[in-house]
């Protein structure tokens, strides 16, 4: 009898190691599923703000080029002519 119940506590002390690294496998499971999930959601948020890095350098090289392109003074006097033009719409807004 004594070899059954040797056997016997041999089988509960590895179902309860089992058990107790189950635990822990689990616990650390989470731990890298919360971490993925992170770091899935600074992924798509980097991926955002460079898209919208990549809009700007764009519209900074159009600018440098038209820039490049006409003069700086007739781009000045354009500039001043548009908003002229946006204040005169405002007054007309405004003044309905």
């Amino acid at each position: 009898m004594s070899s059954f119940e040797s056997l016997y506590h041999e089988t509960e002390m590895n179902v309860r190691e089992a058990v107790y690294r189950f635990s822990e496998l689990k616990t650390k499971y989470e731990t890298a599923r919360k971490e993925n999930e992170q770091l899935r959601a600074e992924l798509a948020e980097t991926r955002e703000q460079l898209e919208k890095t990549e809009e700007k350098l764009k519209l900074v090289e159009l600018t440098n080029t038209i820039i490049e392109k006409e003069d700086k003074t007739e781009l000045k006097k354009q500039i001043n002519d548009w908003v002229r033009e946006i204040d005169s719409s405002i007054k007309l807004l405004n003044s309905k």
